[in-house]
């Protein structure tokens, strides 16, 4: 028996002796076919094992869904294979007539991404995806959700919320392989702290808790000291560790809880030329790649934002259509640990 997705219409048509078009009409069980030929035709495709798909059947009988995906535009290196892989998703759906509104605000800020939603029309939509800027934004998650519209949140969540289900890593995970790194490196001993943007956005605080529990219960031998909190800016971020690193000298390592907070801790280090500093940071860019590869890194975790901006939109689309929560491993995204002897592959 053939593989069933190799399965086409062709190839039915062929064993049924008949045209592709016949095919078509018979197996959506339309008129203009004769019953003899129908019979034969699902007889050839039961044979050849088809199955039709029935996502893509009810998007043709839908005409159209239009999504909504609403996350920032900084930091741009960070969400721009994210953008690619929300695209890829579209294109690969296009036939079914699925479409998707970039809906962007400046940074992941809860005041911003308030009134980006606020200003929503959610008449335009069939369900919407959003990057949740923090515990506020659970209001207007409630409230498009209260409307009968479908929400589900990815990259980061709104656990307190009515939203469907949330496409992503989980962070509390990636704060503990943050702490088990960095003590790795460090040989379970010395001090450290976490350098991010804890209140803004639940992902980041769960990293930070993560990391903390970590610490205090595997490695009684590290100390940890608190750093100030950077929201999602760079400049910031630098300055506070470098202010920590000049009151505390004993620090030996950094974990990082995002994008912004990992530029901006290499930025401190190499204005401080403190390669002794051992850093874990997060994400990729060309940017953080080379900083890995030239030693003002030790490692970086990985949450393969293409994948996640991709899933978002193929199970939000599959969730319009039959309401089923997806198959977790759809939506759980993998956190990787990235080093210099594997960077290239994260290009």
């Amino acid at each position: 028996m053939p593989d069933i997705k190799r399965v086409t219409l062709k190839l039915i048509a062929q064993r049924a002796g008949t045209s592709i078009g016949t095919v078509d009409r018979a197996l959506k069980d339309r008129e203009g076919v004769r019953r003899t030929t129908r019979e034969r035709v699902l007889i050839a495709a039961r044979e050849l094992g088809y199955t039709p798909n029935p996502f893509s059947n009810a998007l043709r009988r839908m005409g159209s869904i239009r999504l909504a995906m609403v996350y920032p535009v900084q930091p741009i290196p960070f969400y721009a294979p994210m953008i690619t892989g929300i695209n890829d998703a579209v294109a690969d759906l296009s036939d079914f007539g699925v479409e998707v509104d970039h809906i962007r605000y400046a940074m992941q800020k809860q005041d911003l991404e308030e009134e980006a939603l606020a200003r929503l029309n959610i008449d335009d939509y069939q369900g919407i995806a959003i990057n949740s800027a923090g515990p506020r934004i659970a209001r207007q998650i409630n409230r498009i959700s209260e409307a009968g519209l479908p929400v589900i949140t990815f990259n980061t969540d709104a656990v307190n919320s009515t939203r469907r289900f949330f496409v992503g890593n989980d962070s509390l995970q990636s704060g503990r392989v943050g702490a088990a790194l960095l003590a790795r490196f460090l040989g379970g001993e010395g001090a450290v702290t976490v350098l991010g943007n804890f209140v803004q956005a639940m992902p980041f605080s769960e990293r930070f808790g993560g990391f903390c529990e970590t610490i205090h219960e595997t490695f009684p031998n590290m100390t940890l000291y608190p750093c100030a909190e950077c929201y999602a800016e760079q400049q910031l971020a630098s300055q506070s560790l470098i202010t920590l690193l000049s009151g505390v000298p004993s620090v030996r390592g950094v974990f990082c809880t995002g994008y912004t907070s990992t530029v901006g801790a290499i930025s401190a280090l190499k204005q401080l030329n403190r390669k002794d500093i051992v850093l874990i940071g997060y994400d990729t860019s060309d940017e953080l790649l080379s900083a890995l590869r030239e030693g003002w890194c030790d490692a970086l975790l990985y949450q393969d934002p293409y994948q996640q901006g991709y899933a978002a939109v193929q199970t939000l689309a599959q969730h319009v259509l039959d309401g089923r929560i997806p198959d977790p491993r759809k939506i759980n995204i993998l956190t990787n640990i990235v080093i210099p002897q594997n960077a290239d592959s994260y290009r």
